[in-house]
């Protein structure tokens, strides 16, 4: 009886040890990585405010860019040591109001994040009305 016993508190202890809970994907962080940002147009012509962000705990990064020539427009943050739960965020605003009378002529805009040439987020979105804002973004998880 005490070998029986022995036996099933050894395979008890057998199974609960080999169950180990799914690893903390913190621990993969930090990371250093290769970022890059890029907007483009079917209309390079059109005023427009760009801002792109990295976010995240002790990393801060934001460049904007506000013109009426500066689609297709991209930046490249190279080797920056990335936190988990770090936000990368491309936010565009359109501002090609036109003269009064004259109809606003759609145009599309592609916004795209990639991770050391991934790309981890990409959105087209059809500008139909002056002052239309969109983003896309990508979180380190």
């Amino acid at each position: 009886m005490f070998k029986k016993q022995l036996l099933s508190i050894l395979t008890i202890f057998i199974l609960f040890s080999s169950c180990t809970s799914d690893d903390d994907p913190r621990d993969n962080y930090p990371q250093t990585r290769d970022i890059s940002m890029s907007v483009s147009s079917t209309d390079d012509e059109r005023m427009s405010d760009i801002t792109f962000s990295i976010n995240g705990s002790g990393i801060e990064i934001s460049d904007f860019s506000s013109s009426d020539s500066h689609l297709p427009f991209s930046r490249n943050y190279r080797n920056k040591t990335i936190p988990f739960f770090t936000k990368l965020n491309i936010t565009y605003r359109d501002n090609s109001g036109g003269a009064v009378g004259v109809p606003f002529e759609p145009y599309n805009i592609t916004l795209q994040i990639r991770v050391d040439s991934e790309v981890k987020a990409e959105k087209e979105i059809t500008i139909t009305e002056s002052g239309t804002v969109d983003y896309v973004e990508f979180t380190f998880e």
